[in-house]
């Protein structure tokens, strides 16, 4: 089957308006080992960066996770971390070649420990956003040439667009639960208030302020105290005395 033909499938794994739960690990380990098959390598990993830049092992073939814990001790000075500051591709990198070992030593020797000869590092970008790196180890010193190197590039765009994707609609759900927790608070306040306000005598805005002040000098959220005086598990005593002593 011609390369071309093997790509395609790949994008049509990405999600396309997605709802509900959706595996984006699953879906970026598949995508990697497509991509390593694709270029005749014979482990891939992808690796994430944060809101710092800093980068974190998304997914990995087994036995490559020593290689890529970006907290280890070479985690500084890898082909995949200068991919990352540079935005540039480190492909073609053989590690018997001393200059690699020179530039990557604590890498280089792991990965020929760990039976590689070749890695390349491909930036996920999208536009001018740094996503993160796919990595790729092959047992072999042979080139990706340059088609090699087109597909390497076009799975690594697809990581990116699925990883961005999949971030935003993250942050939209986490954002509308935001907004629901702060209108249920709301509301039990405003029934804290009236509850407060009726059992006092007082105005609303004046049981809002005791009830503020008094959460603020124990040391209560100010949610958790309203729910609490609405469900009646709260000693209102309390709160009253201390009404009593701020008049």
């Amino acid at each position: 089957m011609a390369r071309e033909e093997r790509l395609a499938p790949a994008g049509t794994d990405l999600p396309g308006g997605v709802v509900g739960d959706f595996d984006t690990a699953g879906l970026l380990r598949r995508l990697a080992v497509q991509c390593a098959g694709l270029v005749g390598a014979q482990a891939a990993a992808v690796l994430l960066a944060d809101v710092h830049g800093r980068l974190h092992v998304a997914v990995a073939s087994a036995g490559t996770g020593r290689l890529l814990d970006p907290a280890g001790p070479h985690g500084g000075r890898t082909p995949y971390a200068d991919c990352h500051r540079s935005g540039t591709a480190e492909t073609g990198i053989v590690l018997t070649d001393p200059r690699t070992a020179a530039r990557w030593p604590r890498f280089t020797a792991r990965a020929r420990e760990c039976g590689y000869a070749a890695v390349h590092a491909v930036p996920m970008r999208l536009r001018s956003r740094a996503v993160g790196v796919l990595v790729l180890f092959g047992t072999g010193t042979a080139p990706l040439g340059e088609q090699g190197e087109t597909f390497a590039r076009s799975l690594a765009d697809l990581l990116a667009v699925t990883v961005v994707q999949q971030r935003g609609l993250e942050q939209s759900q986490a954002e509308r639960a935001q907004l629901r927790n702060a209108l249920t608070s709301r509301v039990v306040i405003e029934q804290a208030k009236g509850v407060l306000a009726e059992r006092w005598g007082t105005t609303v805005d004046e049981a809002f302020e005791i009830l503020r002040s008094y959460a603020r000098a124990h040391r209560h959220r100010l949610p958790a105290l309203a729910r609490q005086v609405v469900d009646g598990t709260l000693d209102s005593g309390l709160v009253e005395e201390y009404f009593l002593n701020r008049r």
